[in-house]
């Protein structure tokens, strides 16, 4: 019988450890005002961006694109505190206090102009780099926005432009 009662007391103790991890770190989630974002500007007027933020509705991740026509398309959806967590990890392993300018882009005059912009409760910083493919430790802020604001979602906007789809509809017609 004491065997039993033992048993019971250990699995109840186990089952409460091991409950949903997202309830107990809602609890514990401090967001300490901690923002990252990251916005891409092409020529002729097209943007990308991913934002990451917490402070108006708890964890969130928006991401956006507006084309060269200026068609806007975004979304924004609420993330898991762990997921935040593991982002902002990546971001503060930059030591973005204390990052500038980059001066290591490809800096062509027709490359995009990426502007970032890091806070906390005790640090701001805005920086830019303008490049084709982003430098480290640039690349270690975009990458890790862009897979999470990315996981289990849809393309954002169509890839292909209008002159390519023309010419496909008229491959298509013959």
């Amino acid at each position: 019988m004491k065997r039993f009662v033992l048993a019971f007391l250990v699995a109840g103790c186990g089952g409460a450890h091991h409950g949903d991890s997202t309830t107990s770190e809602a609890v514990s989630f401090d967001c300490r005002d901690r923002s990252v974002s990251y916005m891409a500007t092409y020529g002729g007027g097209a943007e990308t961006g991913v934002q990451m933020d917490c402070k108006e509705a708890g964890p969130r991740i928006k991401r956006w694109k507006t084309d060269k026509a200026g068609v806007h398309k975004e979304d924004t959806r609420s993330i898991d505190p762990g997921l935040f967590e593991k982002v902002w990890t990546q971001v503060d392993g930059t030591g973005w206090p204390n990052l500038h300018d980059c001066a290591n882009g490809s800096l062509g005059k027709h490359d995009p102009v990426y502007t970032f912009d890091v806070k906390d409760d005790q640090n701001t910083a805005s920086f830019t780099c303008q490049t084709v493919e982003m430098p480290y430790p640039y690349n270690d802020l975009t990458n890790p926005l862009d897979l999470a604001a990315n996981q289990g979602q849809k393309q954002l906007g169509d890839d292909e432009p209008a002159d390519l789809k023309a010419l496909d509809e008229k491959d298509k017609q013959k």
